[in-house]
């Protein structure tokens, strides 16, 4: 599998190969309303509940272990100053690649891709696989295959923590549709893990290379993920140790997060079961995403999205309307 290392062939997914691609996809789209993945997938399936903003804060470390997203997002990123602009622009293109029509999606695309090319420095110091001084840009094939990685992987384990059980052939069908959200940023299949096993091993070699070291960068931003107000630390200090036991051990012990001991895992036991208990039993509204219900109504004709949907837009991404057309 080609992977951990820096390949000698062509890393960098240009706009013309970024047209390129989406020119294919579009051309391979059955329903255009449906965009590319549609009600009767898995991504909707899975992508739907609520729940995967539990390992929110383990995919956020993940991706910040690899020193190019962690020196991008320092040097490029609102995220300290202005979290919520940072949090909004993201999910508003996620969910518009997921739930858009095949135009939101293509347009979305372009959009993140733009952005894109204007994350371009140099790392601050020796990073593992990486020496101070070297380029990053975050429109590298590897750095962007590693974030997404880190997001499908994570979703499918908070699902089964908190919805249920996958079967293999339910990962199967997820990754294979990880594939389609891969290709909206111009990367190649080829260059992807050929199936769900091949993805886990990729993630769990990722977990223990020397693309992944946690320097300075890196702890600032978790720093603040787990401080950003003093008077959330009730809520995010359990939230710190539940991420903290997620995590692989490495990268655990080098963002210097709490110790996976005896008191630190009743901690984390005790929160999941009552989020298991509970979580079923809560609305279908606070479930499942705005984004989600919203383009349930597209496909049914309905071009506006409901007056809670709407709030709950307003709330979550800063705009009523998302992916109605």
């Amino acid at each position: 599998m080609e992977g951990l290392a820096m390949s000698e062939h062509k890393n960098t997914v240009t706009r013309e190969d970024l047209l390129a691609q989406l020119e294919e996809m579009k051309s391979a789209v059955i329903d255009d309303n449906a965009g590319i993945f549609g009600p009767g997938s898995m991504f909707w399936q899975i992508g739907k509940y609520s729940s995967s903003f539990l390992g929110a804060g383990r995919a956020a470390l993940l991706q910040v272990a690899h020193p190019w997203v962690a020196n991008g997002i320092k040097q490029h990123s609102r995220t300290v100053d202005d979290p919520m602009s940072r949090f909004r622009g993201t999910f508003s293109n996620v969910f518009t690649m997921v739930y858009g029509n095949i135009d939101q999606v293509m347009n979305s695309a372009l959009n993140v891709h733009n952005i894109h090319t204007r994350i371009i420095g140099e790392i601050e110091q020796d990073s593992g696989a990486f020496k101070q001084g070297s380029r990053y840009d975050a429109n590298s094939i590897d750095a962007m295959i590693w974030v997404h990685a880190t997001l499908w992987e994570t979703s499918v384990k908070m699902y089964e923590l908190v919805v249920g059980p996958l079967s293999q052939q339910e990962k199967e069908q997820y990754y294979r549709e990880t594939k389609m959200f891969a290709y909206l940023f111009g990367i190649p299949e080829s260059r992807l893990p050929r199936n769900w096993g091949e993805f886990i091993d990729y993630n769990e070699a990722m977990w223990e290379s020397d693309q992944l070291q946690v320097e300075a960068a890196g702890k600032e931003i978790a720093s603040f993920i787990f401080h950003i107000n003093p008077l959330l630390r009730p809520v995010l200090a359990p939230y710190e140790v539940m991420t903290s036991l997620m995590m692989p051990e490495r990268l655990r012990e080098q963002f210097e997060m709490p110790e996976d001991n005896t008191a630190n895992r009743a901690m984390y036991e005790s929160c999941l079961k009552v989020i298991q208990k509970t979580y079923p039993l809560m609305p279908r509204r606070v479930r499942y995403f705005p984004a989600y219900i919203e383009a349930r109504r597209r496909l049914k004709g309905l071009h506006d999205p409901d007056w809670l949907t709407a709030t709950m837009n307003k709330a979550m991404l800063g705009r009523a309307r998302l992916v109605s057309a």
